[in-house]
């Protein structure tokens, strides 16, 4: 079985490679489609708040499924 430890720091490798990913994805909507950046803040926020809900809802998850089986 995978420990608690283990498990916080893949969410956290999960969360800088999609933290990453937003980086190249925002980088590339200024440079090509040179977007302004009151709606690229507001993009880069949404998708880091996605990210983080996301990890969120599956912690919660797996803390539920854990207790529903011990």
């Amino acid at each position: 079985m995978i420990n608690k430890n283990i498990k916080t720091n893949n969410m956290t490798i999960v969360r800088n490679i999609a933290y990453k990913q937003i980086e190249k994805i925002n980088k590339n909507l200024k440079e090509v489609i040179e977007v302004d950046n009151t709606l690229l803040n507001m993009i880069d926020i949404n998708m880091k708040n996605a990210i983080n809900k996301i990890i969120n809802d599956y912690k919660l998850k797996q803390h539920f499924d854990w207790v529903e089986n011990k």
